[in-house]
């Protein structure tokens, strides 16, 4: 997978700009859309925009994106298809919708940069690092809609148009500010690399963060090797080079 191909080239001299654009498509950057969802589902009553919400979610987790019928889904909702519409461009909007609700709420795009920032020595801040990621898995681990949902995310293909969709929408999250700001403090402090644009290697993470969970649905991971692994990844794309 492209993750951890990168994540080699990156320790090693023979990575090169050459590398940097085959990797990541750099002909076909990413970048937040701002077209999701419409302003108007926004703006819905609490009760109904939730039960769109439940609704969906469970049907992509049950059958995935491309087996989900997003008729059935405005069907089990009780609304019109033209309201439907009127809220969401088509299924992938909602999908990716649903999935960053989801992340959201269980606390998996959550990152607390106040306690890291007053650190300043190398070890203490990577351990801070290690117990945010700990504890920020821990919780989403807990909330199988969310595990079904990435599942099925990664069964698209790290390729597929909706996963760099799916990226490019999370780096508009205001969260996605709180995990720079963190990162930009270890590279005041020199525990972070600062010789590649940190968004990439952001989208590397979140790549490398679906196999995992993909490796986990199948039996190959238990949940403390998730934690730890990840973390390993982290620091390896991250830290900064001696």
């Amino acid at each position: 997978m492209s993750a951890l191909y990168a994540a080699s080239c990156f320790n090693s001299k023979k990575f090169n700009g050459d590398h940097f654009s085959r990797i990541f498509n750099l002909d076909h950057p990413v970048g937040p859309s701002g077209l999701m969802p419409l302003a108007r589902f926004e703006s819905l009553e609490k009760s109904l925009k939730a039960r769109i919400l439940d609704v969906s979610k469970q049907e992509f987790a049950t059958h995935g994106y491309e087996g989900a019928s997003y008729n059935k889904i405005i069907q089990k909702i009780g609304i019109s298809k033209g309201s439907m519409y009127y809220y969401f461009e088509n299924k992938e909007d909602l999908f990716i919708t649903c999935i960053i609700n989801e992340a959201r709420s269980t606390g998996m795009t959550i990152f607390e940069p106040s306690g890291i920032s007053k650190v300043d020595d190398h070890e203490t801040y990577w351990n801070s690092i290690q117990d945010m990621f700990s504890k920020q898995w821990k919780d989403s681990l807990q909330h199988p809609h969310l595990m079904a949902l990435i599942h099925q995310v990664a069964s698209l293909g790290s390729e597929h148009h909706i996963v760099r969709k799916l990226n490019s929408e999370c780096e508009g999250l205001l969260e996605y500010n709180d995990l720079m700001a963190i990162l930009n403090h270890g590279v005041r402090i020199g525990a972070i690399r600062s010789d590649v644009p940190h968004d990439v290697l952001i989208r590397m993470s979140t790549e490398y963060k679906i196999w995992l969970i993909q490796e986990m649905h199948d039996q190959r991971l238990d949940e403390n090797q998730v934690i730890t692994q990840f973390f390993e990844m982290f620091k390896q794309l991250f830290e900064a080079r001696r």
